[in-house]
């Protein structure tokens, strides 16, 4: 078929030349009668219109002869302008274009016959022609009014390529849309699902043959709930926050739950027609990068707002209109200095100044060489070395109403890359035979088509061998004639090779000869074939070994730790009930080992560790298990005959760790309590066998530390009503059941009364009186003491406000409130709510709230020094450190405990202590009081002693607030006491 003369549309500029020759049609034939002027005249208005568009412009007349055209037309035919000339008929033009080449001779009669036909049906139409050269050419003909027609040609080159490349591009995009690892769906406005892929489906686990298009989105999740996901939540409540973030009209992040546990994540993006599109992923496996996706998903989102070149548009007079960001940022400037309405030259002013272009840089020269290109509608492209030495090139390209476009695109990383890329292709062969891990590939027959150095090194393999077309089978035959594979044959070791790669193993390991571990990794090719990587994981194998170990044992000791001892356990629970035996659980707890850290330091502490792990090894049989459990805590499971063999080891560790020898010249004082339960009496189960021996070693703590205890039913008993009265303990204050009493303090020489001691007593309505023995030492270990202590405080403070000025009052402090810290602020503020001087009010703390933490207690005690606050030593000579402790703090009082005090007149021990610590307070300038006195003999002894102060029931029993003016009264200086 012979080829057509091909079209397009017709543009701004041909309907100008239309107007133009209607008006002149119009002017001619007005002025026909009386001016007889040549045709040549309007010809020579149009040419001037011809000549300025863009298109090809042809107009013949109602006999089908060339009226005008111009240069454009020529040029997209390639014909010569000495042949077409205005009279030419429309088959000379054809023949004229085909003796070029543009068409066929014999199609020539045809064309015009076919072309004439369609001009007489009156009504535009369209062609496109291919040139010889390449080009495509369209054709719009138009009927003109009165007969003849214009053809208006065009260029559509670059747009045809334009539009198969979008083609390919949108292809590729459905294509991209079917295999991308996400589920995606499209939602229009009125919630009905346009489109979704099958990743979807698999993703939120739905059924295909429900969820299809125009299904509504409230269905989809009804039937996502119906399945089982969202376990807890049901479809509406799922819907409504569903479309409140969709409806935000903006991005949304949602999640969902899967039966399985699995979480799904949603992005939903609003569209401009009210509709939405959502991508799905399972992130399960992600939730833990989350910051780092959301800081990547930052930068995306920067780099796609930023276009990579900088771009600036002037107008005619060359001043800017528009320019972008990277434009500021190539030249390093401002918004300020790159504002609408700066003329370009003002603009390279400011880049010169900046230090981008030389001083010597020729401004001039480029407005004048840019002018020139505008007045030819051609490029102007320059590349310029700036003074940083980045290379930048910098396009300008006119526009059609005078103005242009400028880009400028840092050209230095491409230039570099251009360079490296050489290089590259260099390097590849030595990264090849370089590179730590040995590589080959394989074809689809097994055959060798790459291999490096390294992987002929880590087998030994000979290179006269091991070269391209060798098959695996002969590479196994050559490397078990090495001697690398024992135990098999090479045909075996060949069979199991293939059976696997068939399996869908790709990661395989060998044991070599010489105890050596390659990892061989296989990666399927796109055509066929593997990549396999060869790595020797030796020495990772040992350290995952290492690591392995790690995990169920204590770095410091190296004894099995917690995870190891519990499952030894479970075993050792296995084997008694199957061999009916007896094994024994013993969990120890070292005495003093928190002074010891604090005192010492933890480098004292960790050898004392150590040194107890390496007691605890010697001490068991080869059967048992020693762990440490944390801390200062160890356990041993112990077999044997019990409960004789626990008892003889408890014995035997009580005694040894009870004398650890000195560490760094440092003598250590510490012990070792222990707690032991015995399988089956005690239980079959781990957690019952571990509680029991919890519950025996808190016993044996609390006999005083350095025992041993076995657990007994009564045990079970205690901690329930431990338990009970710390539930009781913890609503006691918020209801009111606490309230104080007071015993007087007496001054020895004059018989007078000095002040009073604040005693707490607790009124429970179900317990009725409870013991200050047994509730204060459950306050102190769950810290309830605090808000209680303050409480005490507060109380005592205020009441003691309302006495006479001579009157003191002292409170006792619990070491657990010096931990809390606060306390100093605490005192200031209770002080100042109560109206009270501080040098009335005196604390009484014992030697335990100075073991612990000793340098800050002394600190803290040195700030309620400086309040005005007298501090004193409560239960003195029963602490191994009291006498150092006098040292560290100026204490105001000493107060000797009551166990010295009731045994004196039939201990002389205890008169020769009290003596003692009197003339130490003496000497020192320090208070001496003895406290729990209750007879005139025993008050006789501590003033022949040389005592300064005392208080017991001798004097008075604890009294209520009430009765404190009474006792005032008749303790005045005027009474004495016998």
């Amino acid at each position: 078929m012979a080829p057509r003369l091909n079209g397009g549309w017709v543009s701004a500029n041909s309907l100008s030349l239309k107007t133009a020759a209607r008006m002149a049609t119009r002017r001619n034939r007005r002025t026909r009668a009386r001016d007889t002027r040549p045709t040549e005249q309007l010809l020579a208005v149009s040419r001037v219109a011809l000549e300025s568009t863009a298109q090809g412009v042809c107009v013949y007349s109602a006999d089908n002869r060339v009226v005008l055209f111009n240069q454009r037309y020529l040029d997209l035919f390639n014909m010569s302008a000495d042949v077409i000339r205005p009279g030419l008929s429309y088959r000379e033009v054809l023949a004229h274009s085909a003796s070029i080449g543009n068409i066929a001779p014999e199609n020539v009669e045809q064309m015009v016959c076919d072309r004439l036909t369609e001009v007489a049906a009156g009504e535009p139409f369209s062609t496109q022609q291919l040139m010889p050269s390449g080009l495509i050419v369209t054709l719009d003909l138009r009927p003109l009014p009165g007969g003849g027609w214009t053809t208006i040609c065009d260029d559509i080159t670059r747009r045809t390529q334009l539009e198969t490349a979008l083609q390919l591009q949108t292809r590729r995009v459905e294509h991209a849309v079917r295999h991308m690892p996400q589920g995606l769906t499209m939602f229009s406005a009125d919630e009905r699902l346009i489109v979704c892929n099958e990743q979807y489906i698999r993703v939120y686990g739905l059924d295909s043959d429900v969820i299809k298009p125009g299904i509504t989105h409230r269905q989809v999740i009804e039937h996502w709930v119906s399945r089982g996901h969202s376990p807890g939540l049901s479809a509406e409540e799922i819907y409504r926050r569903r479309m409140r973030e969709i409806r935000r009209g903006e991005a949304s992040v949602g999640f969902l739950t899967r039966r399985d546990g699995r979480i799904i994540q949603a992005i939903s993006s609003p569209m401009s027609d009210g509709g939405w599109v959502s991508s799905c992923e399972d992130v399960t496996e992600r939730l833990r990068h989350e910051e780092e996706l959301k800081r990547q998903n930052l930068l995306l989102d920067a780099a796609l707002e930023n276009m990579a070149h900088g771009l600036c548009v002037y107008d005619s007079d060359m001043r800017l209109l528009v320019r972008n960001s990277r434009y500021l940022e190539i030249y390093g400037l401002s918004p300020d200095e790159a504002k609408p309405g700066m003329h370009l030259a003002d603009l390279v002013r400011s880049v010169i100044e900046k230090g981008n272009y030389p001083e010597d840089f020729d401004i001039s020269e480029l407005i004048a060489n840019l002018k020139s290109r505008l007045a030819d509608k051609s490029d102007l492209v320059i590349r310029r070395r700036m003074s940083g030495g980045r290379l930048l090139g910098v396009r300008y390209r006119p526009l059609d109403d005078g103005s242009f476009v400028a880009t400028y695109e840092d050209l230095t990383e491409r230039e570099r890359v251009h360079e490296e890329i050489a290089e590259q292709h260099r390097r590849f062969d030595a990264a090849l035979n370089n590179m730590s891990q040995g590589l080959s590939m394989l074809d689809g027959n097994l055959r060798v088509t790459v291999c490096n150095r390294r992987y002929l090194d880590i087998y030994g393999l000979s290179p006269d061998i091991v070269k391209p077309g060798i098959t695996m089978r002969e590479i196994m035959e050559h490397s078990c004639a090495l001697g690398n594979h024992p135990d098999t044959t090479p045909q075996a070791l060949y069979d199991d090779y293939v059976d696997k790669l068939r399996g869908g193993v790709r990661t395989m390991h060998r044991n070599l000869t010489d105890g050596r571990i390659i990892k061989l990794n296989h990666s399927p090719m796109e055509h066929g074939g593997w990549v396999i990587t060869y790595e020797d994981v030796t020495e990772r194998r040992k350290a995952e070994a290492r690591v392995a170990h790690m995990a169920q044992h204590d770095a410091l000791t190296d004894l099995p730790n917690r995870v190891l001892f519990r499952e030894r356990m479970t075993t050792g629970l296995s084997w008694v009930r199957a061999q009916d035996a007896e094994m024994a659980v013993l969990c120890l707890d070292l005495d003093n080992f928190k002074a010891v850290n604090d005192r010492l330091g933890h480098g004292i502490g960790d050898k004392l560790l150590r040194w107890v792990a390496d007691r605890l090894k010697e001490s068991v049989g080869p059967t048992d298990t020693v762990a440490r459990l944390g801390g200062d805590e160890f356990a041993v499971l112990q077999c044997g005959p019990q409960p004789q063999s626990a008892e003889l080891l408890a014995r035997k560790l009580v005694e040894t760790v009870g004398h650890p020898p000195p560490f760094d010249n440092q003598l250590i004082h510490s012990g070792v309590s222990i707690g032991i339960a015995v399988a089956p009496t005690d239980g079959l189960e781990a957690e019952q066998l571990m509680k029991c021996a919890d519950l025996a070693l808190y016993q044996a703590k609390a006999k005083g530390r350095g025992a041993y205890e076995f657990f007994r039913r009564e045990m079970e008993a205690h901690a329930r009503s431990r338990h009970l009265l710390e539930s009781d303990l913890r609503g006691a204050l918020e209801a009111g059941e606490f309230h104080l009493a007071y015993q007087p303090q007496i001054r020895l020489d004059s018989s007078e009364l000095t002040g009073f001691e604040a005693l707490l007593r607790w009124t429970s309505p179900a317990r009725g009186n409870v013991s200050p023995a047994d509730f204060i030492p459950v306050a102190e270990e769950t810290g309830l003491i605090v808000p209680l202590g303050e409480w005490v405080l507060r109380t005592a403070c205020q009441t003691a406000a309302k006495w006479p000025g001579f009157v003191k009052i002292a409170v006792n402090l619990s070491p657990v409130q010096f931990r809390a810290r606060g306390l100093v602020a605490m005192v200031t503020s209770a002080l100042a709510t109560a109206g009270l001087d501080p040098r009335r009010l005196e604390l009484e703390i014992t030697e335990n709230a100075l073991l612990e933490e000793d340098e800050a207690t002394i600190a803290i005690l040195h700030q309620l020094r400086a309040l005005g606050v007298s501090v004193s030593m409560d239960d003195f000579g029963v602490g191994y450190s009291s006498l150092g402790y006098l040292r560290k703090f100026p204490f105001d009082k000493i107060k000797i405990d009551r166990s010295f005090i009731g045994a004196l007149g039939g201990d002389n021990e205890s008169a020769a202590i009290v003596r003692t610590i009197a003339t130490l307070g003496s000497n020192l300038g320090v208070e001496t009081t003895a406290e729990g006195i209750e007879t005139a003999e025993q008050l006789r002894l501590v003033r022949e002693a040389g005592c300064t102060a005392a208080q017991g029931f001798y004097f008075s029993r604890p009294r209520p607030a009430a009765d404190v003016f009474e006792i005032i009264a008749k303790m005045n200086p005027a009474s004495r006491v016998a």
